[in-house]
């Protein structure tokens, strides 16, 4: 067997499994998506071992976590903070750190299996990751080093160990190499981000004979392979996962930007423009142009696109222009009506530039901040039904004490016109748990 690792992993039964945000997401055949684990902190990097057990690395947290097929949980590994974990085909377990890569056996004994890791110009590399396995138990790893000249972009390698860990230089001068993964046909795989809107995949053959497999058309973060030899990739910014088949055909499996019904689909260009739309599934028809909720560019928050269950209703979380020390989301609501889609009254009216209390004044009457705040988040969190939604907003200023937190529930009529029928301030105990 092969083994890699990232925020994508497939198990050996075929399914897909994704780290995001707080938890890991599991994908089975069809598409359908399930939570598989929940409560953790920033989980970076997914492995399974050949028993079904998932490996997880939490960065945030400093822990690799383990789970059963049936989602159990126990800490297998403290103290170490890594982007990169891979199994060979005994059940050890590889781990990438800053400097170094650690081995730990089935049993969980740790040992360095390199140390002090170093390019050809005598300089310790900024970052180690993105490992992947061959059938022949070498392991490969990007080894990014600290640029040579002052403001350049780091040089970056695919590194290959041996078993004994006998160290070579697999493929040299890649334009941003982000991660690895070895194919059915023993080929492997290369990530790059090949501009600021793009990245592209290459083959590297055992050899290392290099050719261009597929552009990703749109910045990506992780690929895998499955047994049957598919290739998937998660596409980061306008989050989706898409497959490639060894052909380089091209469709998408799982996209939270897709609405409910995958008639409609939110798509948005990288930086710097920044050009949220909504288009028909499979046309280049643009239905909205969400750069009209306001002025100038739109710097879009996490999740982007909210929709109705019954795919009548989308909610977009944004940022508008504002102050580099502030941080300012608010919310545009959409209705389809007939064929069209049309911008809803908003619960607040249009934000004052002069103040930015205004979203909470609106919402909640009381025990209010004496001062604006610079943290003024107003986001749909979910729809509890086609009619209802749940919104969540913060307010609070730097350095103060007083930061306050309220979920709202918006009701919409026939015409789409919110109205909020509840409204709880959130302790903080609540909001942690609901960061988790």
């Amino acid at each position: 067997m092969s083994a890699r690792a990232g925020r994508l992993s497939f198990d050996s039964a075929g399914n897909l499994f994704e780290a995001n945000g707080h938890s890991v997401s599991k994908f089975t055949g069809d598409g359908t998506k399930s939570t598989f684990a929940t409560g953790l902190k920033e989980p970076v990097s997914l492995s399974f071992d050949s028993k079904g057990n998932l490996f997880v690395s939490d960065t945030d947290s400093n822990s690799i976590y383990k789970f059963t097929p049936e989602g159990k949980k126990s800490t297998f590994a403290t103290g170490i903070s890594s982007t990169g974990l891979a199994f060979d085909r005994s059940d050890n377990l590889f781990v990438c750190g800053d400097d170094s890569i650690f081995k730990f056996t089935p049993e969980g004994v740790k040992s360095i299996f390199v140390s002090g890791l170093q390019s050809q110009f005598g300089q310790r590399p900024l970052r180690t990751s993105a490992e992947a396995v061959d059938e022949a138990d070498h392991l490969f790893v990007i080894e990014e080093m600290k640029s040579l000249v002052p403001g350049g972009r780091p040089p970056s390698s695919i590194v290959r160990f041996s078993p004994d860990g006998t160290k070579s230089f697999f493929a040299s001068d890649l334009e941003d190499p982000i991660a690895v993964a070895v194919a059915g046909d023993g080929n492997l795989l290369v990530l790059t981000a090949e501009d600021s809107s793009n990245g592209s995949i290459f083959k590297f053959t055992a050899d290392g004979t290099k050719s261009l497999f597929a552009s990703t058309s749109g910045i990506a973060s992780d690929l895998v392979c499955d047994r049957a030899g598919n290739l998937f990739v998660l596409r980061t910014f306008a989050p989706k996962i898409l497959k490639f088949e060894s052909n380089g055909t091209q469709t998408t499996i799982a996209s939270g930007l897709l609405s409910p019904d995958k008639q409609w689909e939110y798509q948005c260009d990288q930086e710097p423009d920044y050009l949220p739309e909504i288009v028909k599934v499979g046309t280049t028809e643009v239905v909205v142009h969400l750069t009209e909720v306001d002025e100038g560019t739109v710097r879009t928050t996490d999740p982007v696109i909210v929709w109705a269950p019954d795919s009548k209703r989308f909610a977009f979380n944004y940022s508008p222009p504002t102050a580099s020390h502030t941080n300012w989301e608010t919310i545009a609501l959409y209705q389809l009506r007939g064929d069209k889609w049309v911008a809803l009254r908003s619960p607040i009216s249009k934000y004052s530039k002069r103040t930015q209390l205004a979203q909470l004044a609106q919402l909640a009457k009381e025990r209010l901040p004496k001062s604006d705040p610079d943290h003024d988040i107003l986001r749909v969190r979910n729809w509890t039904d086609a009619k209802n939604a749940i919104l969540y907003c913060s307010s609070f200023r730097v350095g103060s004490l007083s930061k306050l937190n309220f979920l709202f529930t918006l009701k919409f009529d026939a015409e789409g016109n919110p109205k909020i029928v509840k409204t709880h301030q959130m302790s903080d105990s609540e909001v942690d748990e609901s960061n988790q």
